[in-house]
């Protein structure tokens, strides 16, 4: 569903990505980790083509994106849906207007029609109850839950999730994290999740690949990450685990 081969994307002249090569399975859950600044949420971005990219090629659906005029590259977009980092919702919104700003601005649905969806997509992640409120009235877990139906709300076959449970307690995490599976279940998504939060990805991914010095340098099935791992993702794995043990006393 999502390549890319020898990715290179450079920031202020400093590479961030330089030459990674990952394969997304159709209907997957593929987690990326790393440390902060390693290029995860980078990496979204440019298969999203947001930023621009200095070599490498990127597929989706086995389709090479990288010089697709921006007409045809939004084309490809609808069919993406990104979470961002802490929601991102417009402040000015209500949540029913913030989850139906892709279809106003994407779709000639009428008001009805429109209406219909955002109800469907909230009643999937559990907020039916919140369309006429305010970003500013929700708790940290309830945006990242409209930031999800937002993310939905064009019916895409891809969800980007760029650090979905970061700042949240553990309950909420959880929660993120079983809505997470529950999107990939009911709509059949392949997902990719970037995360520094490597109990999460443990719990959620079929794959995970880990980013380091622009490249990604360990990659497989959790099973195989938990038990054959390099010596860079073991310290990386027990630096969580302590890191974890200090937050959750």
């Amino acid at each position: 569903m999502i390549r890319t081969r020898g990715l290179k994307v450079s920031r202020g002249g400093e590479p961030v990505l330089n030459g990674v090569d990952l394969e997304v399975e159709a209907g997957r859950i593929t987690t990326i980790i790393g440390e902060s600044g390693c290029g995860k949420s980078t990496l979204l971005r440019a298969v999203m083509r947001l930023i621009p990219v200095d070599g490498g090629e990127i597929w989706i659906e086995g389709r090479l994106i990288n010089d697709l005029p921006e007409a045809k590259m939004d084309e490809v977009r609808k069919r993406m849906g990104m979470v961002f980092q802490e929601g991102a919702l417009f402040d000015s919104m209500t949540v029913e207007e913030n989850v139906a700003f892709p279809l106003r601005r994407h779709t000639r649905m009428s008001r009805g029609e429109i209406s219909r969806v955002v109800g469907e997509r909230l009643e999937a992640v559990g907020l039916t109850d919140a369309r006429k409120k305010m970003p500013d009235q929700l708790s940290g877990g309830m945006k990242r839950r409209v930031a999800v139906a937002r993310a939905l709300a064009l019916g895409p076959k891809i969800l980007l999730y760029d650090e979905p449970t970061t700042g949240l307690d553990p309950i909420l995490t959880a929660t993120i994290l079983e809505l997470i599976l529950k999107m990939r279940e009911r709509y059949g998504t392949t997902t990719i999740v970037v995360t520094h939060d490597m109990r999460s990805a443990m719990k959620i991914s079929d794959r995970i690949a880990m980013i380091h010095g622009g490249r990604i340098v360990e990659e497989g099935s959790v099973e195989r990450i938990k038990s054959g791992s390099s010596p860079l993702m073991e310290r990386f794995l027990q630096t969580d685990l302590d890191e974890g043990k200090v937050r959750h006393g």
